[in-house]
């Protein structure tokens, strides 16, 4: 059986330190918990000294900020965009239109990074399930994305500035993102591959997101 050589600690010069120590606490965010990594872990798992990981990021709320910048810019500007396109079109909405808006740039994302983008999708996820500040402040702006959403989806649910329709948008869109953030398991069964997202799974969650934030005008007893 050929052994991996034993990692070396202290200066590595034949990667980008910085981004080695980025990877590697986004891998461990993502497969454990961001509260269950400590900064020391990182270090020992990317095989650094950890003054490394201290001269980069002083402290561990810093590494968390810079694993979620590094995709969150793209991908949150990318739903703007889309929400924008949605807010203001003169055809008739439909709530599919909000919800594909919504979920296009995570599938693309998926699409195009399989492994990191899922990788960061998990860690964001557990920051919003969280409501942590750097998780709201990647939603804000002017406007900020609900402001846009609900300008969207209110084209196509009429009802969704109410306090059930606040409801179940919330509902709905967590249940989403977790969805996509869960992606590779089996219970999910493994819709995201080498080459992205199966189809048929996105179309199913797009149309299970659509029922939701549409909500059911009555259900039976």
């Amino acid at each position: 059986m050929v052994q991996s050589p034993t990692r070396r600690r202290g200066p590595r010069r034949d990667v980008d330190t910085r981004t080695l120590i980025v990877d590697t606490a986004e891998r461990m965010f993502a497969e454990t918990s961001i509260g269950a990594v400590a900064a020391r872990a990182v270090a020992r798992e990317a095989g650094v000294a950890s003054r490394a990981v201290a001269y980069h990021f002083p402290a561990k709320r810093d590494l968390v900020l810079e694993v979620a910048r590094r995709r969150a810019p793209i991908v949150f500007e990318a739903v703007v965009q889309e929400l924008v396109r949605v807010a203001q079109s003169g055809n008739e909405i439909g709530v599919r239109d909000v919800v594909e808006a919504l979920i296009a740039p995570y599938v693309r994302l998926l699409d195009d990074d399989p492994v990191g983008g899922l990788r960061w999708l998990k860690v964001m996820n557990q920051l919003a399930l969280d409501e942590d500040q750097i998780w709201l402040d990647q939603l804000a702006g002017t406007p900020s994305l609900p402001e846009l959403f609900f300008a969207a989806a209110g084209r196509a649910v009429p009802d969704i500035q109410t306090r059930e329709g606040q409801q179940r948008s919330t509902i709905a869109i967590f249940s989403m993102i977790g969805a996509l953030a869960s992606s590779d398991l089996a219970l999910y069964g493994r819709p995201l591959g080498p080459a992205g997202l199966d189809r048929g799974w996105v179309d199913q969650l797009v149309r299970f997101t659509g029922g939701g934030l549409r909500g059911a005008e009555s259900l039976p007893d």
